[in-house]
């Protein structure tokens, strides 16, 4: 249980153990600065929300999303130091869609990216953003390298990656003219998308599902609530102490 967030803002002024009802949402945000589907008027932070959320990255805002899907009837915020969201690593990477190839075969790591490129590619096309299926090839340029790039082609067959070819040197030039080798890993399952897109879009789902998403909340310190005496006896109770 959280039992105290120490709320650091400038448009919205400066509260501790409570939110500001005050703010209004940036114009043409997707999100609002303070507040979503549910009132942020109560007096205490720690009867505020069931469940309060460091971070506006896409990682805490699809953690926030799935949470409020699979559990429509909780309180559950987002909270975001800076004045926009997602606006530092998850704005600023490669946007590469994995498909999963280098991975241990029947590792989570494999399971997962090879199931989460299906879902982005599915979610993306439902919500209408722009993505590029641009695919990849992962080259040999000696002979040396061959036995390992066969060994590599066998592990994405194993983990379950989509549409693997191995081509040859010819091949190679007709799919990439500047490329030169003598094998290849034809991967066409390997796109690039804008994640900060694909973030705010969690967000919006997020906040449509009844979320609320805070910005310009900085948390400065995070207690852990005291159980009380009541509290403690009843979890004596049900332990059999």
């Amino acid at each position: 249980m959280v039992a105290a967030l120490r709320y650091l803002g400038s448009a919205c002024g400066r509260a501790r153990g409570g939110f500001p009802g005050a703010c209004r949402p940036a114009s043409g945000r997707p999100w609002s600065q303070c507040g979503g589907g549910r009132s942020t008027s109560t007096s205490t932070s720690t009867s505020l929300f069931d469940i309060v959320i460091v971070g506006g990255g896409i990682v805490g805002l699809a953690s926030a999303r799935a949470l409020i899907l699979r559990h429509p009837a909780l309180s559950i915020s987002v909270l975001e130091k800076e004045k926009d969201l997602a606006i530092h690593q998850t704005g600023h990477n490669s946007g590469v869609i994995h498909s999963g190839i280098y991975y241990k075969p029947e590792s989570l790591k494999a399971k997962l990216c090879v199931q989460g490129a299906a879902l982005i590619y599915e979610y993306c096309n439902q919500k209408g953003i722009s993505y590029k299926q641009c695919g990849k090839l992962i080259v040999a340029v000696d002979q040396e390298e061959i036995p390992r790039l066969q060994a590599l082609y066998e592990r994405g067959l194993q983990n379950g990656v989509q549409g693997l070819k191995l081509i040859q040197q010819e091949d190679i030039k007709k799919k990439e003219p500047y490329c030169r080798g003598l094998m290849a890993i034809d991967c066409p399952y390997t796109g690039i998308v804008d994640y900060r897109q694909v973030a705010l879009s969690f967000a919006q789902d997020f906040q449509e599902a009844g979320g609320s998403v805070l910005t310009r909340f900085e948390v400065k310190d995070i207690e852990m609530a005291k159980e009380s005496p009541s509290s403690s006896k009843d979890a004596e109770v049900e332990n059999g102490l």
